[in-house]
Parts: C-alpha cells; structure tokens; sequence
C-alpha cells in the first residue's frame, strides 16, 4: 500500500453512548461508527477514492486507468460524495465501453475456449463453405445441411461478444454459444467429456451418477431426463441447462470470485442467484459489489 508522508492528529470524542475515533492524515479522517453505519465522505482520503478506481480498472478493464480517467473519475465520485448512486453511475459508464465487454470477453474465452482468435473461427468458416459447396455440388443434401449447422454454430460463437454487447442476446445466449460450438466440442472430445465440461464450467461441479448418463444420452439423440425435464437432442439439454437455477449459480460464483476473490456465503448466493435469474442482469451484480464497503475498502 502506498503511503504519503503525514502528521497524525488524535482526538478522542465521546457523545451519549457512541463512540467515535477521529484520525487526522492530512484530510483524512476514519470514523468508526456504531451499528455498521457507513463512514462520510470526508473519512476518505484521495489515494483510498484513486486506489479504489485502480482496482475498479483492473477489474473490469484488465488494465491501470490512465491519469485523465483517474482524475475525471476521482472528481466525479467526490462530487457525489461517493454515495452508492454516485458510484453506480460511475460504473454504469465504465461498463457501457467497448473496452469493458472486451475485458469481459476475454476472461471467458480464456477460459472456456483456450483464448480462440476471430481469425481462427473465420477460418474453420471458409473450411466448412468450401466442403458446404462440395456437398451440394455432389448431391450430398443431407451432409450439406449438417455442414451448414456447424457454420451456423461457429458464426454465433463469432458474433457473440458483439451481440452481447449491443444486447442483442443475454448472458444466457452468450454462454450457451460458448459451449455449443466445434472449438468447445474439440477441447472436450467425446459426448460424456462435453458433458462433464458444461457440468463443472458453468455449475461449477460434477455431474451426478444419475445425470451424466441422462444427459449424454440426451446429447447423443436418444429421448432422456435431466432436471426432471425431456428432451432428445443436443439443443433440448441447452435449452434445460441453460434455464436451469444453477446455472446462474454459477455466475454468482464466477462474479464474487472475480471482485471480492471469496465464494458467496448462503444468503448471498440466494438473492444474487434469485436477482440474476430474473433480470439476467449479470453486471448489475458487479455493480452490487463493486460498491460494496468490502470491495472500494472504505
């Protein structure tokens, strides 16, 4: 932690029954206060509100703000005097940027897809175009019609970032293209293996005795139950796995790993799990934290 030369100032106060400790440092004071009131505006010092935005960067852009950001985005919080509206305006903005969901992006390809490049998707297209036209051209219907499913697949995976954030698809979408596409199905070769891939990425645990062979069997073609729910293809276990609780679970667990680098205790698993899944609002659930007292640390 980076700290400037300071003279220290002490005055002990008492009032009624509360008590409060007031500490100079230039124009710094910390309060602490009964019943986990949160500390004013005036208790926070400039490097706390500028390590605060720091963290914010790094966390969210991969990166330190340059020093225009961190002036601009230091005077904006001090105007509003760091107040939680205040704060989530500031992040509403950070998150509106290209640069944010490119961030966002990469975090997830890196570790889904082993970090694919556009150049590499575009390439298995052209492949997969080419051997299309073969097909129709040597009256191979049924194989050009498969063929076009997997170019359909790898286009989605293609636009997903974008799609996502202009909105044009959820968080849902978004993660149901991650793994529904060839360079996911290579990673984890074979039905059970892609199984037991969506399983642990996004539930975050392995699959069950009874639900690994349902759900295979329900991938290979064949009519099966997972989550109490039919299905007998590849897009019906997407569409259950994708809607199931757990699933946004499992975001939960990724955000509060990612900000505060701690799992959720119950109940914020609870209302997290029960906010996303009916708004599928994913980033007003880093807001919530990156607002929080425990994240900015004052």
């Amino acid at each position: 932690m980076i700290r400037a030369p300071y003279a220290v100032l002490m005055v002990l106060l008492m009032v009624g029954c509360t008590k409060k400790e007031y500490i100079t440092e230039i124009e710094h004071i910390n309060q602490n206060i009964d019943d986990n009131i949160a500390p004013p505006y005036n208790g926070v010092t400039s490097i706390q509100i500028d390590n605060y935005i720091n963290k914010i960067y790094i966390d969210l852009y991969g990166r330190e703000p340059l020093d225009p950001e961190l002036e601009s985005g230091s005077i904006f919080l001090k105007d509003g005097e760091l107040s939680p509206d205040t704060r989530d305006l500031y992040l509403q903005d950070i998150m509106a940027s290209a640069e944010y969901y490119e961030r966002f992006w990469e975090i997830y390809n890196f570790a889904y897809l082993q970090n694919v490049t556009d150049d590499y998707i575009d390439f298995q297209i052209l492949i997969l175009t080419q051997a299309y036209n073969d097909a129709l051209q040597n009256g191979e219907t049924l194989l050009a019609d498969r063929i076009l499913l997997e170019i359909d697949r790898y286009q989605k995976l293609l636009d997903a970032p974008t799609a996502y954030a202009n909105g044009a698809i959820g968080i849902e979408e978004l993660m149901r293209r991650i793994a529904n596409n060839g360079v996911y199905d290579e990673i984890n070769m074979g039905i059970e293996n892609f199984v037991v891939a969506c399983f642990e990425n996004f539930f975050k645990r392995y699959p069950t005795e009874a639900e690994l062979p349902a759900a295979a069997t329900m991938v290979e073609g064949f009519a099966a139950q997972i989550f109490t729910e039919d299905g007998s293809s590849k897009d019906d276990f997407m569409d259950i796995f994708f809607g199931n609780a757990e699933f946004y679970q499992g975001l939960v667990f990724d955000i509060y790993q990612q900000l505060l680098s701690r799992l959720p205790d119950s109940a914020e698993m609870g209302i997290s799990t029960q906010e996303l899944q009916t708004n599928s609002d994913y980033q007003a659930i880093q807001r919530k934290l990156i607002i929080s007292e425990e994240y900015a640390g004052f």
